[in-house]
């Protein structure tokens, strides 16, 4: 299974707390719409440049660019400002960004740099380093987590990516249910 594809079967989980009361095809609605919109709006709507910054970069790492578009390329960032400024409580997103700004700064004291700054190889070093570190509400880590499944979301619900959902087969082949088993 490829890494896109695992992200394919979890997306539909991508925020579920946030959009809780809203069904699969809702939720969907909600990611186009947002996609659409921020592809007219200023960024910096909720996130800082450094902010910005860290969301590009982290997107960027999670889902590069490869023979499929990647998380930058479809818009990402933006749509995460949008989301984060639209969608979450104010207490909740301010907790967020203050989150995201820890764990930018835990980034900074480990590796001298912010991990916009760093090479693609120290930021694949420093989200193999952390990525596993569960966290509670409120801690750098949780905001991290948020951040890593909005990406997801956004990638997912982004047009090319759906367009290319879309046409790609669920099981490739075809299937021959009525053919003997072998084994004698």
């Amino acid at each position: 299974m490829q890494r896109r594809e695992a992200l394919t079967l979890i997306g539909a989980t991508a925020l579920s707390p946030l959009l809780s009361p809203l069904s699969a095809a809702e939720r969907w609605r909600v990611g186009a719409g947002l996609h659409e919109r921020a592809g007219t709006q200023a960024a910096g709507k909720a996130l800082t440049p450094a902010q910005m910054a860290l969301v590009t970069a982290l997107a960027d790492t999670i889902l590069p660019k490869t023979d499929t578009p990647g998380a930058v390329e479809v818009g990402v960032p933006a749509f995460v400002d949008l989301l984060f400024a639209e969608w979450y409580p104010d207490p909740e997103r301010t907790q967020l960004l203050a989150g995201l700004d820890s764990w930018d700064a835990r980034c900074r004291e480990a590796r001298g740099k912010s991990f916009a700054e760093l090479d693609a190889a120290g930021r694949a070093s420093w989200l193999t380093q952390v990525d596993a570190a569960p966290g509670s509400p409120g801690t750098p880590e949780a905001a991290y987590g948020s951040l890593k499944s909005s990406i997801i979301f956004g990638y997912l619900t982004s047009r090319p990516v759906a367009e290319m959902q879309r046409t790609t087969p669920i099981i490739p082949g075809r299937f021959d249910g009525c053919v003997p088993v072998g084994g004698g």
